[in-house]
């Protein structure tokens, strides 16, 4: 139980960093995926609608990862 407490105290921390500022943007999906496994992290990139937003590479074109559905 307190693996699990501690392993979401991470994750909303990063999700918390990856809205805060550009800089703290993971690579640019349209960018850095190309080559890359599904599962890999990317942000959104700046001209969706969740720019920044963490997601992976398998599905950052979809409605609900970098755009509004």
């Amino acid at each position: 139980m307190k693996r699990k407490l501690l392993l979401l105290a991470a994750v909303l921390g990063l999700c918390g960093v990856s809205w805060t500022t550009e800089a703290a943007c993971y690579p640019s999906c349209d960018t850095y995926c190309p080559g890359k496994p599904t599962s890999t992290i990317c942000g959104c990139p700046k001209w969706t609608d969740r720019p920044c937003r963490m997601t992976t590479c398998g599905s950052w074109n979809r409605v609900g990862a970098c755009w509004y559905g």
